[in-house]
């Protein structure tokens, strides 16, 4: 859908663009970015080195399909011998 414009399930190209993803808390009184995460050291206790990048959505305005992406993958690319 980033790429062509096009909802990949109906067709439309009423396409609402960068929608900010956001996570509420149980009581809803705080409101966070969605935020996704990788490591470089996965199986480490500590010091993993934590990537993060926030989330956005691009959603069909017709159908409601939607696709989430990072907004900054490069920062979350961790090289496969950084990760064992």
């Amino acid at each position: 859908m980033k790429r062509t414009g096009k909802c990949p399930k109906c067709g439309s190209t009423n396409i609402e663009k960068d929608a900010k993803v956001i996570d509420r808390n149980g009581s809803y009184s705080s409101e966070y970015e969605m935020t996704i995460a990788t490591y470089q050291k996965p199986r480490a206790i500590l010091f993993k080195g934590e990537r993060i990048s926030t989330v956005s959505a691009w959603v069909c305005a017709d159908c409601g399909y939607l696709e989430l992406y990072a907004d900054a993958p490069r920062e979350i690319k961790v090289r496969s011998e950084e990760s064992l």
